[in-house]
């Protein structure tokens, strides 16, 4: 496979790491993309202190180059990430961004830790000081999407709590409805849960369509 000249930076979601991105990078390396997947202290800085660390390591990288179109493939608070360091650092070679279950909107689940008097200290101290960005009333940087987003939630929860917590369609974390954001370029709703979703062949294969084709394959839903 001849390679596209492109970079894609992968991001993981809060308590995960970098190795939840490798199935992902390993499908775009083969369809000839290169790949920077970066590990970042999730728990440790806030969403503007995380995208100027994520600024250092992309342009760290072999794979970077300022005149290659630079993509982003995300999962849960990466996508956040990912709006901050856009938002922030403009960067002028910005290709396509793929969301996996972004809370752009929050989350109630989120609400629920927070505003629980006996969980509250827990959700802090286990989630670090992005804990507080990922509720439904954090105002994030960024004011609208100038760029090809394309957004997949997911619909299946492995979560027992998410019923008493969560309204309509959601993933056991992020309610399907929390995922969009005005300026989306295109959604989509799969069968996966929240925490094993970027493992899945079918979300990975929609993340490379939208990167192929600014659109998501929706035949056959």
């Amino acid at each position: 496979m001849p390679t596209k000249n492109e970079t894609i930076v992968l991001l993981h979601g809060i308590l995960r790491s970098k190795m939840d991105m490798l199935a992902l990078e390993k499908k775009f390396s083969k369809a000839g993309y290169d790949c920077i997947n970066i590990l970042y202290p999730s728990r440790e800085k806030t969403l503007e202190e995380i995208a100027e660390f994520v600024d250092t390591q992309i342009k760290s990288r072999v794979a970077y180059a300022p005149d290659k179109p630079l993509n982003f493939v995300t999962h849960s608070m990466g996508g956040l990430v990912t709006r901050y360091y856009i938002a922030t650092y403009k960067p002028e070679n910005l290709g396509k961004v793929v969301m996996l279950s972004p809370p752009n909107t929050g989350s109630e689940f989120a609400d629920f830790l927070s505003e629980n008097k006996y969980l509250a200290p827990l959700f802090k101290n286990i989630f670090g000081p992005a804990s507080a960005q990922l509720t439904t009333q954090y105002k994030h940087i960024d004011t609208e999407i100038t760029y090809p987003l394309g957004i997949i939630a997911g619909s299946a929860s492995l979560n027992p709590l998410a019923p008493w917590i969560l309204e309509g369609e959601h993933d056991g974390i992020v309610p399907v409805e929390r995922t969009k954001i005005d300026g989306m370029t295109d959604h989509i709703t799969l069968s996966a849960n929240h925490s094993f979703m970027m493992f899945e062949p079918k979300i990975i294969n929609q993340a490379l369509y939208f990167l192929e084709n600014e659109k998501f394959d929706h035949t056959g839903l």
